[in-house]
């Protein structure tokens, strides 16, 4: 599921609620697959409540946050009297919300005016990159809007995405809990905390009959119409992706990868490396995504890393906890720190979803 459709808050039921061994006056909350403390006469199993995620920004001006703010203007994942609680609930009642006219999985994100905590985008912004086409053709040309509008894409194409492929994110077990039934073997690999790029090569054939051929780089939100000096076009070259997306594209119309950079000036660079690396985790044909496994053998087989496997034949748990506990281990990049969780899949590659370890994010602030 692609980021833009998350829920970052949203209309759900309490499923259950625990006591907490020594408190009083908090319980936990069981929304989805998220555990949230939550005050003891809050709530009743079967309420409904706005339940807001992790990495939700709140707004500023709204005084029914004042006190979550006290804490941090983003929700973070906490730990309380040795529980881990995510996110944050709220009876409908204190936004003035009536129960009858909202449903179970309503969204609610752009009511409550909530905003995404997206550091990538962050550093978009501090590299400066490029996103606007070359233009090639005459200056004289340019002149006239006409022809600018014909030979040029608009603002929305500038920044866009091509439409063979979208945004790059996973969503977490713990919004669809019931994915868990699903009991046939799955491949695992581990989730690379770093920044997001997406390379495309499109194959066409000229009026003469010879094959054109089209490179597109894209970062985690945008897509980079020149070489610059980012850490993107770094790894095109170092990489030497377009060339490497040619000899992979066989008699297909186009081929896609997607992969993590990680390493020094990236997301505090938690693996401690002295060079940026490329892992791809996706490789994407016109028939749809390939499977780990298939897709591992294709790129290391013309030189790309591939994300590491951990298991391919993984049966997954029957709860939550116990896939973020399996979450929860060293990484295979560097065995001396922790990773920061799993991305789990069918074997088609159709079905994905990924598991974040909570420790790692109380560690590491997210």
């Amino acid at each position: 599921m692609a980021d833009e459709f998350r829920k970052l808050a949203s209309i759900q039921i309490i499923n259950n609620i625990e006591p907490i061994e020594g408190k009083d006056r908090i319980v936990l909350a069981h929304i989805l697959g998220w555990n949230v403390i939550v005050g003891k006469d809050d709530f009743k199993v079967g309420d409904k409540c706005v339940y807001i995620e992790v990495d939700s920004v709140l707004d500023p001006n709204n005084p029914v946050f004042e006190q979550a703010r006290k804490r941090s203007n983003r929700i973070k994942t906490i730990k309380m009297a040795g529980i881990y609680s995510q996110g944050i609930a709220y009876p409908l009642s204190a936004f003035n919300m009536n129960p009858d006219k909202y449903s179970v999985g309503d969204d609610v994100t752009d009511i409550l005016k909530i905003k995404k905590y997206d550091p990538q985008t962050e550093e978009e912004e501090k590299l400066n990159i490029s996103t606007k086409p070359v233009k090639k053709y005459p200056q004289f040309l340019m002149r006239w809007s006409w022809f600018r509008k014909l030979v040029l894409p608009s603002k929305r194409q500038q920044k866009g995405f091509p439409m063979q492929i979208s945004k790059t994110d996973e969503i977490r077990c713990q919004v669809i809990p019931n994915i868990l039934q699903y009991k046939e073997p799955m491949v695992v690999t581990e989730k690379i905390n770093g920044s997001s790029l997406s390379a495309l090569l499109i194959k066409t054939k000229t009026w003469f009959g010879k094959t054109k051929y089209e490179f597109i780089l894209c970062s985690r939100n945008l897509r980079l119409w020149t070489p610059d000096g980012s850490y993107y076009w770094e790894m095109a070259k170092k990489y030497n992706l377009e060339e490497k997306l040619k000899e992979m594209i066989g008699n297909n119309e186009w081929v896609a990868i997607q992969g993590e950079v990680y390493g020094p000036s990236i997301q505090k660079n938690p693996y401690k490396l002295n060079s940026r690396e490329l892992r791809v985790f996706n490789l994407i044909y016109p028939s749809g995504r390939l499977g780990s496994i298939e897709a591992k053998e294709i790129c290391e087989k013309y030189g790309l890393m591939f994300v590491p496997i951990l298991d391919e034949n993984f049966v997954l748990p029957d709860t939550v906890e116990e896939m973020l506990k399996y979450a929860t281990s060293k990484s295979v990049i560097n065995p001396n720190v922790m990773r920061e969780g799993v991305v789990v899949r069918s074997k088609d590659g159709k079905r994905s979803f990924k598991a974040v370890s909570p420790e790692y994010l109380l560690k590491y602030e997210e």
